[in-house]
């Protein structure tokens, strides 16, 4: 039986675009997945642990009706609050600052705050968290 034209090309068809797209859109998402959680023994802060360490450290100042402020603690990997602490990796470092410069954000007995920025320093990124002048959550 003779091989005709049609035989050959068959053979030599490449991908269909419909494949190319398939193995681009798999790419795409593993790429995504590893990216989105930072290189590897690379340490993010926890959004939700700092998120909730603000919260208690507001509602103590509204339960024991007195003022109350955060500030990086010495080891400069840490935000300190009275007796609380958050510590993060030692490869952070950590500032607080409220919107006068102070190194410091207060929260009142009424649940104000004087509003500021929380800053985290880690290896190839730095995460900044914005402290609400009024509520005194946290705002990405």
């Amino acid at each position: 039986m003779p091989i005709s034209r049609r035989d050959i090309l068959r053979d030599e068809d490449g991908f269909t675009l419909a494949e190319m797209l398939l193995v681009v859109a798999i790419t795409a998402m593993a790429a995504g997945l590893v990216v989105g959680r930072g290189l590897p023994g690379q340490h993010r802060i926890d959004r939700a642990a700092l998120q909730s360490f603000v919260r208690g450290v507001r509602a103590d100042a509204m339960r024991s009706d007195r003022i109350v402020t955060v500030q990086a603690g010495k080891d400069g990997h840490s935000f300190v609050a009275g007796s609380k602490v958050l510590a993060l990796a030692p490869d952070h470092q950590v500032f607080a600052s409220n919107s006068a410069g102070d190194a410091a954000i207060t929260f009142g007995p009424d649940g104000s705050s004087d509003g500021g920025l929380l800053r985290v320093l880690s290896p190839g990124a730095e995460d900044r968290l914005v402290v609400s002048p009024l509520t005194g959550a946290l705002q990405p």
